[in-house]
């Protein structure tokens, strides 16, 4: 589950919008398996070398908001891209040019946030209602604001990832989910072409794409249980497994130019959940959870195959967090999470997107019960350790709460795949 993990204000807050990171080679994915599952995967990706040496000096950059917190959420070079709130608890779209914030207010984006960056500066985000129903996406370049078209019939569309060539993956549909299809647009201007749920499905939803054009997402049964799917350029699809067995749930965050993927897998009962990382062909391995928690996810994936993540303590039944912590894997061994500055681990919280080949992550972070802000690690490897299992904590101290977040009356699985929807997620 994608879910937006930091406890802001009311509700207006817990819908914050998309978040910021640095996208060097502009490569992420979800997803977390235990370690020697991951390590027994030969098909898995060889991470390369964490950067190191001379060249990387480890850091921690809290980016500037408008004092009521923001998240990162992708990045290219020296722009980060993501959302801030203001003192309603609203979001608007943010963009750090080497650390000076730009927030985003035009009519034609009122809430909101940027969800990605390519290497060439374009700039894709979503516009939200006063009631966080996602009602269109755009891109920004050269200062031009272009809103995406929708599927003819269609109320609105998401749009998540934007690669180097400026084509876009995302949905046809709102947070409702009375209907969703993956959709790809070849330029802001295109038509948007739909990508098909596996026949005998009902819904299909796409969250990333790579340069060669492949869609990563998944393809859904009527009562909203998802499987892991990867559309060709021209739109065949092939369906995965999750970890938890074949046929088990699944979703895809991110893939890379190498064919990996990676997001996360349920298993049936829809009482586990893990941060997953798929081969080429398809070959799932999970990463795990942090110490003491039983619930992750992968949102980043590098071009080498390091992934980024958060990892929380779950309640499955009423849908609560009581903990969540970024995750970062080097591609072997257990899943490590990073330092938040001035709060020690177990009183602090974080969630991290996108990480780059030279360790470079951008998320979120900040007290367990206060406000979260933007934060980029530099050479995250240098920094990433392994942390104690969490003390006993009442369920209070969640971030967020799934249960509030979700359309009243949706069934369990649709309820679970709205937060995925929520803006940056």
């Amino acid at each position: 589950m994608h879910t937006r993990t930091r406890p802001h204000r009311p509700a207006a807050c817990a819908a914050i919008a998309a978040a910021v990171m640095f996208a060097a080679p502009l490569a992420t994915a979800s997803g977390a398996a235990n370690a020697p599952a991951a390590s027994r995967h030969s098909d898995a990706p060889a991470a390369g070398r964490p950067a190191a040496g001379g060249s990387c000096t480890p850091s921690v950059t809290r980016l500037p908001d408008l004092g009521h917190g923001g998240a990162a959420i992708a990045f290219s070079g020296g722009t980060v891209v993501g959302d801030v709130a203001d003192a309603r608890g609203f979001p608007h779209p943010a963009i750090w040019r080497n650390g000076h914030l730009q927030v985003i207010r035009t009519p034609a984006i009122r809430f909101g946030g940027a969800n990605d960056i390519n290497a060439r500066g374009q700039i894709l985000g979503s516009t939200l209602s006063r009631a966080f129903n996602i009602t269109n996406s755009w891109e920004l370049f050269r200062g031009r604001i272009t809103i995406l078209r929708n599927v003819p019939g269609s109320r609105g569309h998401y749009a998540r990832r934007i690669n180097n060539r400026g084509q876009i993956a995302g949905a046809d549909g709102n947070l409702a989910l009375t209907r969703t299809v993956a959709v790809r647009w070849d330029s802001a201007s295109a038509a948007p072409v739909p990508l098909a749920p596996r026949p005998g499905d009902t819904f299909s939803f796409s969250k990333g794409i790579n340069d060669r054009a492949q869609v990563a997402g998944d393809t859904d049964e009527a009562d909203g249980t998802p499987h892991a799917a990867i559309w060709s350029p021209s739109g065949r699809i092939r369906v995965f497994s999750g970890a938890y067995g074949p046929g088990s749930p699944s979703d895809l965050f991110v893939i890379n130019d190498a064919g990996t993927s990676a997001g996360e897998s349920f298993n049936a009962a829809f009482t586990a959940n893990q941060a997953t990382i798929w081969s080429r062909r398809g070959v799932p391995a999970g990463l795990g959870f942090l110490p003491g928690l039983n619930q992750s996810k992968a949102l980043g994936l590098s071009g080498s195959g390091f992934v980024s993540g958060e990892s929380g303590l779950f309640d499955y039944t009423n849908f609560t967090f009581s903990a969540v912590h970024a995750f970062v894997w080097p591609g072997h061994g257990p899943l490590l999470t990073l330092p938040v500055p001035h709060l020690p681990y177990a009183r602090s919280g974080s969630n991290v997107h996108q990480i780059s080949d030279n360790g470079t992550v951008a998320g979120t972070a900040g007290p367990a019960h206060g406000v979260w802000h933007a934060y980029v690690w530099a050479c995250a490897f240098q920094q990433a350790f392994l942390p104690p299992p969490p003390a006993a904590r009442p369920s209070r101290t969640a971030s967020t709460s799934a249960a509030r977040l979700r359309p009243a009356g949706l069934p369990r699985w649709t309820a679970f795949r709205h937060i995925d929807l929520l803006p940056g997620h």
